[in-house]
């Protein structure tokens, strides 16, 4: 499986470390998504924070709230700085290999899955997925296509769910990003059994002059059993 996008990701996000958590740390909608979820989860929930990168502000709610939090990330530096003020258990990994160990009540991949080929983040989900209990949740973050992408574009796939490899602008310059539809999003999460929870949409600007407004998507969504999954849709081969 490669892992081509996630290097590219840490070239990119390893040097900005605290600069980073200082841009987002104050993003309103993603902290709302967060505390959506504690709301729902029982105390002391086990929960995996994919691309946890500092811990903030996603791990340190999380585990504030007195759940049991597990965070990777493939940037070293990052997981020094979680593991240094943040109560659970980091590590260092590659998103897309990582193989999760036992059950968790929720899952966060939250703007992590953005340099990563569709069919990888594909396999990352459902893989992950599946190690969901029943009623376990997964929220996603994204900036959908919808709000940046051309309908003529050639990024985009046959089925017209996402675009690949898309030039948006991060921190000043280009970023290769995978970006799924507004509908797009909630139907990959659905066509696996899933049930949307919450949706939010809504513009953030992050706290430094370098970078422009996202438009943002989190998206909650709950296994309601412990049914096997289906493979989420579009498959991969759908959409060369």
């Amino acid at each position: 499986m490669s892992t081509e996008g996630a290097l590219f990701g840490k070239e990119v996000f390893e040097p900005l470390n605290i600069e980073y958590e200082n841009a987002y740390k104050n993003n309103p909608y993603k902290k709302a998504c967060v505390q959506k979820a504690i709301s729902i989860l029982k105390p002391g929930s086990r929960v995996l924070d994919v691309g946890c990168g500092t811990g903030v502000p996603v791990s340190s709610t999380l585990a504030e709230a007195g759940l049991k939090v597990t965070g990777i990330d493939i940037a070293p530096k990052m997981i020094e700085i979680a593991q240094s003020k943040v109560q659970g258990d980091f590590r260092v990994a590659d998103c897309v290999q990582y193989q999760p160990q036992g059950k968790f009540d929720a899952i966060f991949i939250i703007y992590s899955q953005l340099s990563l080929k569709y069919a990888d983040v594909h396999a990352m989900i459902f893989r992950l997925a599946e190690s969901l209990s029943s009623g376990g949740l997964i929220c996603v973050g994204q900036d959908a296509a919808d709000d940046h992408v051309p309908d003529d574009d050639p990024h985009w796939d046959k089925t017209h769910t996402y675009a690949e490899d898309f030039n948006l602008p991060f921190w000043g310059k280009p970023f290769k990003t995978l970006l799924l539809t507004r509908q797009g999003q909630q139907d990959f999460l659905t066509s696996m059994g899933f049930e949307v929870v919450s949706e939010t949409l809504d513009v953030f600007q992050p706290d430094n002059p370098a970078c422009d407004p996202e438009h943002q998507q989190y998206v909650i969504a709950r296994r309601p059993n412990d049914d096997p999954l289906s493979p989420p849709k579009p498959l991969p081969k759908e959409g060369v």
